[in-house]
């Protein structure tokens, strides 16, 4: 069965239930609850999901090859950052004889485990068959085990768990829920040195559907490597995608980015791998897209790399191929910091020469950095903040609380020794205080993070920044938007700019459970009045750009001569 199945063709005995014409595959990306308990959606998303389109591209793959036989499959995406789900609708759909229907929680993180399974509760009720996968529930069997309180109460709702990779198993799943016969657990990542190999999997597809809700229809996500060399101990993917890179063959990542270009216009990407630099076939890759340039496909990229020292042509084939922006985890500028969660290849007497080497490319430096490392103190991390952008000079900051997720190094060993996080999974997001620091009160910790963000995004820094680029209008207008972006998010809308997209909705009705449904008319006046302070916000913000815009632009040849 598994061979037919991964090879192509297909099955060889009929299927269980013979009347099912159509089978239909619902993929959600969920979201979180707010603080207040409110779903956290926006008008228009910003990053969308890689996993959905890695798990629309396994899907549509196994329709095109008929594995399953004569049979009708439908893919149908929601990102629930930027979509409802409509749940009664989806309940709908199943209620017909003639057609199967299967739902899917895709990419689930710890902080949306409890939506997750919110939604899948719902779904269960009414009879259909879920799956849950994702860094939570692959993570947590990979260091913990199956028998991890989370992990069983899946287990006791009658919800398939899937852990791991499942471009190799993708069709034996779909099998099973076909005929009725899912499993409890799919594991298929507990052999960290034997992973699926990507090289030709099927490539990642953009849902047109999903992606109408997205502020910029040509932004793409897609992952052409996975997996990390280094040990870094908070760290979740090298205990879920392992310590050994595998990566898409340049080619098929060349077709994908032509094909996406003509097809769907996407022109922009950020590439999810965790470490792009540490690709065997960087070179060849950076490559494939040069001669995309050279044919009119004018792809940029963003790109995630690390500190460590590289080869001399790795940063100008990286700009000559289109990438405008790297990310780079600096994690801390405290070495003593840097040494406790095992970043060993990130020495800080490096950061500025390696900023300067990109922005010598024309390409754009972001930061990640952690406040709440152990040797952090309340009056250090201003400190630190003010070296990041007097000296290091990063371009653009994203900031996160120090957070044991599971999957991680640091989660286990504090499980382990028994020490408090907190049991709240919804505030596993790096954005709030789930441990006890050692040096500062949650409030002290939750003050210097939130200070981070205002002091990096602060208009004197902005100007500087902006003022480092005017000679290049195109980096300098690509900026001005992150900001608009950023700043927005972190200090107005008060979200992180990472999940965040613009203008937030609140649906009344669509309330973690425990809290209180607000009567229709007290949720409107509520909201009214968020909406007019955001209005007052947004106007003061404005007023602050135009300003950072008349300091920071590039004066004409007139102007000059005055």
């Amino acid at each position: 069965m598994f061979q037919k199945l991964t090879s192509g063709g297909a099955v060889d005995s009929p299927r269980e239930n013979e009347r099912i014409k159509k089978f239909r595959i619902v993929l959600i990306k969920p979201s979180k609850y707010d603080d207040e308990g409110y779903v956290i959606r926006f008008w228009k998303g910003v990053l969308p999901s890689n996993t959905l389109n890695v798990l629309h591209g396994l899907t549509e793959d196994v329709s095109e090859r008929r594995v399953l036989g004569d049979l009708d499959m439908e893919v149908v995406t929601f990102d629930e950052t930027a979509e409802n789900i409509p749940v009664r609708k989806v309940i709908r759909w199943s209620q017909r004889r003639d057609r199967k229907l299967l739902v899917c929680l895709v990419g689930v993180q710890t902080n949306q485990f409890p939506r997750a399974l919110d939604l899948a509760r719902r779904f269960r009720a009414a009879g259909i068959d879920v799956i849950m996968g994702g860094f939570h529930t692959s993570g947590t069997i990979n260091m913990l085990g199956e028998q991890e309180p989370d992990i069983q109460e899946l287990v006791r709702e009658s919800i398939t768990i899937v852990s791991g990779e499942v471009e190799e198993n993708w069709a034996e799943i779909l099998a099973d829920a076909l005929n009725g016969r899912l499993k409890p657990i799919y594991s298929f990542a507990q052999d960290l040195q034997n992973l699926v190999d990507i090289g030709n999997a099927p490539l990642p597809l953009v849902s047109h559907k999903t992606m109408r809700h997205f502020a910029r229809p040509g932004f793409g996500t897609a992952d052409t490597s996975r997996g990390c060399p280094f040990a870094c101990s908070f760290c979740t993917i090298i205990n879920v995608q392992g310590r050994k890179m595998r990566e898409r063959s340049p080619e098929s990542i060349a077709e994908m980015l032509r094909w996406n270009y003509r097809e769907n216009g996407i022109s922009f990407y950020f590439f999810t791998d965790d470490n792009f630099a540490r690709k065997k076939l960087w070179r060849e890759t950076f490559q494939e897209m040069i001669k995309l340039q050279k044919e009119g496909i004018k792809v940029a990229f963003m790109m995630q790399v690390d500190l460590a020292r590289k080869p001399k042509d790795f940063v100008p084939l990286a700009a000559e191929a289109g990438c405008t922006q790297v990310f780079i985890g600096m994690e801390s500028v405290n070495p003593e910091n840097l040494k406790a969660e095992g970043k060993g290849q990130n020495h800080v007497e490096e950061y500025q020469n390696i900023i300067k080497e990109w922005h010598d490319a024309g390409v754009v430096v972001h930061t990640g950095y952690i406040i709440g490392l152990p040797f952090d103190t309340k009056e250090q991390v201003p400190q630190d903040i003010r070296y990041l952008t007097d000296v290091i000079q990063a371009d653009q900051a994203s900031f996160f609380m120090l957070t044991p997720l599971p999957g991680s190094h640091d989660h286990r060993e504090m499980k382990k020794r028994g020490e408090w996080m907190d049991p709240d999974f919804n505030k596993r997001d790096s954005f709030h205080a789930t441990i006890k620091h050692p040096h500062m009160t949650a409030e002290e910790w939750t003050e210097a993070y939130e200070e981070a963000w205002t002091s990096f995004y602060s208009k004197e820094n902005m100007i500087r920044i902006l003022s480092r680029w005017n000679h290049n209008a195109k980096v300098y207008w690509n900026l001005m938007m992150v900001f608009f972006w950023y700043k927005n998010a972190a200090l107005i809308e008060k979200e992180h700019p990472m999940i965040a997209g613009f203008f937030r909705l609140k649906e009344r009705l669509s309330r973690r459970p425990g809290f209180p449904i607000d009567p229709l008319l007290v949720h409107l006046w509520k909201r009214s009045k968020e909406v007019f302070q955001l209005f007052i916000s947004w106007a003061k913000f404005l007023k602050e750009m135009e300003e950072v815009w008349l300091q920071t632009r590039k004066k004409s040849e007139k102007e000059e001569r005055w």
